[in-house]
């Protein structure tokens, strides 16, 4: 196939977009806003406990069955209504959720938990050491779990007493925390696990209950009047209308239809504009990706998947894309978080069209190959993925451009395994060593070729094996340097999370892996 240039069309589109991003829609600091609300703490006595949220995100979750949803992001919609083993706090750390204490024990091979006492699920059922010892082997054993990889390692669940439960594993497993603050921890009322109706209607012990839910349109959140934790105010209800297209979200922001809008860098400005409005940036554990099932087209040689990284303009896709609201990356993690591996910066493979056709001819191709790329059909991913697909044009590589509806593009690539690579976004995960797990190692549910390397899989045991903060986290970053020296995939940006909140709104915190911290957003009393 002859080496194709990018239409002169597309370069003119990208310079232009780039320099209205550089020039129009300078930089916004984290919750910079136009004049509005205040991020400061709001006194109890000045919120609305019987108020409702109303918010527009640009997605629903693939399921409400924690145990087999497919998407990672839908931990979203999920907790709100599921209480994890484990919480997190802001910045990652594990904190009491429905265990308020852990320590590991028999030289790490076994996780005792003390559970929170007179919790009940919302169906009345109690929440105690025997559901958790269900909830756990559903997760292993129920046709579609998702998260049944993630407790492998759990051989039984012990209960020694209603409010303890000891976890006995095989081998040691340090990123076990995080995965019980996730969907792996999330506790099912145990009467509900034969409900048909459970991806409709969840049963949870969290502080809102779902009451109702249309797939693709919205759903109802009415706050739990037995919750636990009686310190948090939260509101009588949530509204989440789902919106695929940003502009929509952000006339029903403007109009005041909505509270709470997920907007991008490109509406950032024009939303810090509105009397009474916030804007909150913050960089997360996500970042948009260029997957590649290593076990398809051409994507088993690395020197391929170099050439793919040399072939992409991350600075142009960050400016001309996200109007510099993400950053260019090589690696799954941000800069300032532990993981992250300052020796791979994000200029680590920089935009080289000739060094990629050097790779390609290296490889046996020179006259490039072509490949099917599945695109999430949200503007901003379709915009990237048409971005992308010029981009690999330019050295010789034609992209086929397929669009899969968003809630079901997790199910489309890893589940059924269709399509060659993905343009997407990964959601972040509470700990490290389940990103590289999920996506990189002979057994992810994220990497559907199951395509890894001898040097990875005996890294990521070592990771796992270790308890020691410090010494896992030198690990860690051997493992981002296997990772990108070898290409698994094409990392674009850290793409920053741009959520607007009007005046109503208080409490807004973004947890470091993406989530809206729902027990305290709220709603302030009308003056």
């Amino acid at each position: 196939m002859p080496i194709r240039r990018v239409p002169a069309v597309f370069t003119a589109l990208l310079t232009a977009l780039l320099a209205v991003a550089l020039a129009g829609c300078a930089p916004i600091s984290p919750s910079e806003g136009g004049g509005g609300a205040s991020t400061a703490p709001v006194a109890r006595e000045d919120l609305d406990p019987e108020a409702t949220i109303r918010y527009a995100d640009a997605v629903g979750p693939s399921r409400f069955d924690p145990h087999r949803s497919t998407n990672g992001q839908d931990i979203r919609y999920l907790a709100p209504v599921y209480d994890r083993l484990v919480h997190l706090s802001s910045a990652g750390d594990p904190i009491p959720g429905l265990a308020t204490a852990w320590e590991w024990q028999d030289d790490g091979l076994a996780l005792r938990m003390t559970l929170r006492q007179n919790v009940r699920f919302h169906d009345g059922a109690p929440f105690d050491s025997a559901a958790v010892k269900a909830n756990i082997e559903r997760e292993k054993t129920v046709e579609g779990s998702s998260v049944a990889a993630d407790l492998a390692s759990v051989t039984s669940v012990e209960t020694p007493d209603p409010n303890t439960v000891v976890l006995r594993l095989s081998k040691r497993n340090s990123m076990l925390l995080g995965l019980l603050s996730h969907r792996a921890g999330a506790m099912v009322s145990p009467t509900a696990f034969d409900n048909p109706d459970l991806d409709l209607a969840p049963v949870g012990t969290g502080m809102y209950k779902v009451t109702s839910y249309r797939p693709n349109d919205v759903i109802v959140y009415e706050r739990n009047p037995d919750y636990w934790n009686r310190d948090v105010v939260g509101a009588k209800s949530i509204e989440l209308r789902i919106l695929p297209d940003e502009v929509t979200r952000m006339n029903a922001l403007r109009t005041g239809e909505v509270d709470v809008a997920l907007l991008s860098g490109r509406l950032a400005g024009e939303a810090s504009g509105l009397p009474g409005m916030t804007v909150h940036r913050d960089t997360t554990l996500t970042y948009l990706v260029l997957y590649l099932n290593r076990a398809r087209s051409e994507f088993g040689d690395p020197r391929v998947r170099q050439a793919l990284n040399y072939a992409v303009n991350r600075q142009a896709i960050a400016q001309g894309i996200y109007f510099g609201a993400a950053q260019p990356t090589v690696q799954p993690f941000p800069p300032d978080y532990y993981a992250y591996n300052p020796a791979y910066p994000g200029d680590f493979y920089p935009h080289d069209p000739a060094k990629a056709r050097q790779l390609l001819a290296e490889a046996g191709l020179p006259n490039g190959f072509e490949f099917e790329m599945l695109v999430t059909a949200l503007s901003t991913y379709t915009q990237a993925g048409e971005a992308i697909q010029q981009m690999l044009a330019e050295v010789g590589i034609k992209a086929n451009i397929r669009n899969v509806e968003a809630a079901q593009t997790a199910d489309v690539y890893y589940r059924q395994q269709q399509g060659d690579a993905l343009v997407s976004q990964w959601g972040g995960r509470p700990d490290p060593s389940m990103t590289i797990d999920l996506q990189f190692t002979s057994t992810g549910f994220s990497n559907p070729g199951r395509v890894t390397t001898p040097r990875l899989e005996e890294l990521q045991r070592t990771a796992l094996d270790t308890l020691d903060p410090d010494k896992r986290r030198d690990t860690i970053h051997q493992e981002v340097g296997e990772l990108v020296d070898q290409a698994f995939q094409v990392p674009i940006v850290l793409d920053e999370s741009v959520i607007a909140t009007n005046q109503r709104i208080a409490g807004f915190e973004l947890l470091v892996t993406g989530q809206v911290d729902f027990q305290k957003l709220a709603v302030r009393k009308q003056q």
